[in-house]
């Protein structure tokens, strides 16, 4: 529920703060005060789109703030959208003077778009606007499939599924080729399989090419190395012959072991170079082999695509295009197999929506109904009806919301069957009916009850009341007759200065209620007038009220 409403450089508010309860408030008020500009800043909060200019004179910005209570349905959306779920959710929107907008979740910035799917699970705004949006076929067959609570995403694929299949066989059928296609279309495919490249070798290629490069360096430096130790009057030579004059001198002759096995080091050490020598003349070989195929393969990774991945997808694309030009009465007939299997699964899921619409109408026209009777209408007939209609993502069913409001008169649409009044009355029942099962937590009526009177009015408000026994109720009204259920009675008033005007909200205690309510009855708030509010408010208080609950 909501808990708190703030705004601050608001239109006419320059600032003001509205503590809600549970039950039913109502907001009253002369015409022009600026009773809706705080239902229109909820709306704002819930991610609606700013109409004109919001922020008020001489002010650089306009704060929006609501307070309200999470509820699991909320909780789960914030989960999934990577927010922490906590008992109480705070929506600040911020409007600049030049029309900027941000909006935040719990001091966390976000979008417009998920403050409508969050807010949308604790929060109904009714207006008169939303009054002819019932009117609309399917806004009625969304209200139905909630009430049944039909799940229509199974159907909803399954149609993508079928349009897809579809969509696929004619585009088979409207295909043209010629034989120079098919010419261009199979060059391309052998010159990938010619190639015969490999997952990963384009970067192996390339270390490999590094390491070979690289050897050029390593075989200089290795026949620098031999010639050192081999050629003539060379190292080993020279150690040779050192441990031959040395063997001979009967001073020198004990150390002439070690010079000859130094000797043999130095051999096994040009051993070794000579081997490195081959290794990297074998590399050096390769390199130019090497070079060219890098060359290859980069010149049919650019040609198809820029990478082996992409280069296997065109090749499949191309192997496709073949069997579609080669096969084409083979593919025709594995499309149309595609396209009617597709078809059967939407089709038994559609029946399975319809099935699960049609047995809940029945009792949902006879809900309407008593409420409708509840409402005093108490010749109203009401029906759903249902027609077969082109398949869609929505099923195979045509809803209509039918009305008669008076004896001998004939079921018409609900928008050609009642009056302003009568027409305020049924929206009430199906919006009785309806949020009894979609788990929002607020309802706001804003001057739902236009074109009615008298004992009208006071039934309208005790339907009001009722649906304030489980959920929050907000209501702007203009009729002592449905303010008089309110549990909260809160009143706008604006204040003109010489060169301003700004708007006050304040909650009313029980004596500024009766005033207030004796002013809206009567135009005045004579004793009479107020005492008679008494008597009316303790009727509907002790349930005597003759349209009471």
């Amino acid at each position: 529920m909501i808990e708190q409403i703030t705004v601050q450089n608001y239109i006419l508010f320059d600032k003001a703060s509205v503590d809600f309860d549970s039950g039913m408030s109502v907001i009253t008020g002369e015409t022009g005060a600026g009773k809706s500009l705080l239902i229109d800043a909820i709306g704002y909060l819930c991610g609606g789109r700013i109409q004109g200019d919001v922020v008020r004179q001489g002010a650089d910005k306009a704060v929006l703030r609501m307070v309200l209570t999470s509820s699991p349905a909320a909780d789960a959306l914030l989960e999934e959208n990577g927010f922490e779920p906590e008992d109480v959710l705070t929506i600040t929107r911020t409007v600049s003077a030049a029309g900027k907008s941000q909006v935040r979740v719990n001091g966390q910035i976000t979008t417009l778009n998920f403050i409508r799917r969050l807010t949308s699970r604790l929060i109904d705004i009714h207006s008169q606007m939303d009054t002819i949006q019932l009117m609309d076929p399917a806004v009625q067959l969304e209200l139905l499939d909630q009430y049944a609570g039909a799940d229509r995403s199974g159907v909803q694929e399954a149609w993508k599924a079928y349009a897809a299949a579809r969509q696929a066989l004619v585009q088979a059928k409207n295909e043209t080729y010629s034989d120079e296609e098919l010419d261009f279309v199979t060059s391309q495919l052998n010159e990938i399989d010619a190639a015969k490249a490999r997952p990963g070798e384009l970067d192996q290629l390339q270390e490999a090419i590094k390491s070979a490069s690289r050897s050029q360096k390593t075989e200089e430096e290795v026949r620098e190395i031999l010639g050192l130790l081999k050629r003539d009057g060379g190292i080993l030579e020279s150690v040779y012959e050192l441990a031959r004059v040395m063997k001979r001198n009967p001073g020198l002759a004990g150390r002439s072991g070690e010079i000859q096995s130094l000797y043999f080091q130095l051999e096994s050490v040009g051993e070794e170079a000579q081997d490195q020598l081959d290794s990297v003349r074998d590399q050096a070989r390769d390199l130019d082999a090497m070079q060219d195929r890098e060359y290859q393969l980069k010149r049919l990774y650019r040609k198809y695509g820029g990478s082996y991945e992409s280069m296997m997808e065109k090749r499949q694309a191309l192997e496709q295009r073949v069997d579609r030009i080669l096969h084409r009465q083979d593919l025709f007939e594995r499309l149309e197999k595609q396209r009617k299997a597709a078809l059967a699964v939407y089709a038994e899921k559609a029946r399975a929506l319809s099935e699960a619409r049609m047995a809940v109408i029945p009792e949902l026209e006879q809900q309407i109904l008593s409420h409708a009777r509840d409402l005093m209408l108490e010749h109203a007939r009401f029906e759903i009806r249902r027609s077969e209609k082109t398949p869609g993502e929505n099923g195979l069913d045509e809803i209509t919301f039918m009305a008669s409001m008076n004896p001998g008169q004939p079921l018409t649409p609900v928008k050609q069957s009642a009056s302003g009044g009568e027409l305020s009355r049924l929206m009430l029942a199906l919006k009785t009916v309806f949020q009894t099962r979609d788990g929002i937590d607020t309802i706001i009526f804003d001057e739902i009850d236009t074109g009615v009177s008298g004992k009208v009015a006071l039934a309208m408000g005790s339907k009001m009341h009722r649906l304030s026994e489980s959920r929050q109720v907000l209501c702007i009204t203009h009729l002592a007759s449905v303010a008089v259920w309110a549990d909260s009675h809160f009143c706008v008033s604006k204040e003109a200065g010489q060169d301003s005007t700004t708007t006050h909200v304040s909650r009313l205690d029980a004596d500024d209620t009766l005033r207030e309510l004796a002013v809206m009855a009567h135009g005045h708030a004579t004793e009479q007038a107020v005492d008679g509010m008494r008597e009316l408010q303790k009727e509907v208080r002790n349930g005597t009220c003759s349209v009471s609950h």
